[in-house]
């Protein structure tokens, strides 16, 4: 990533998708410039999902990374502040929706019979 914004001018991120793809966790931060297009793929164990932090290089990640490790629970490493982002604050740690084993509960009805 160091190399494509220095040596390259791949200057701006566009966003990071993440993906459960079973075992791993994939992960994928789109980049553009100079008049390129491009996403880089990694993958992660889920057993221990963690990768750089790549916000030193592009600003831009810092939302985008929250909200990988929200929904998904890769631990971005050197990440300034991994907080909530899009959960609340109240949900449950190491529940991830965005994962392919994460169940989907019935909400309690606001009125009884």
């Amino acid at each position: 990533m160091k190399y494509l914004a220095e040596s390259m001018r791949i200057t701006h991120i566009s966003t990071i998708t993440g993906a459960d793809a079973g075992a791993k966790i994939e992960v994928m931060p789109h980049l553009f410039g100079s008049g390129v297009e491009l996403t880089v793929r990694t993958m992660v164990p889920k057993d221990r999902p963690e990768l750089d932090s790549v916000t030193y290089i592009y600003q831009g990640a810092v939302l985008y990374e929250r909200e990988v490790h929200d929904m998904l629970g890769v631990v971005f490493k050197g990440h300034p502040d991994l907080s909530r982002l899009v959960l609340p604050e109240e949900w449950p740690d190491g529940v991830y929706p965005l994962r392919k084993d994460y169940k989907a509960q019935q909400p309690e009805p606001i009125r009884k019979g």
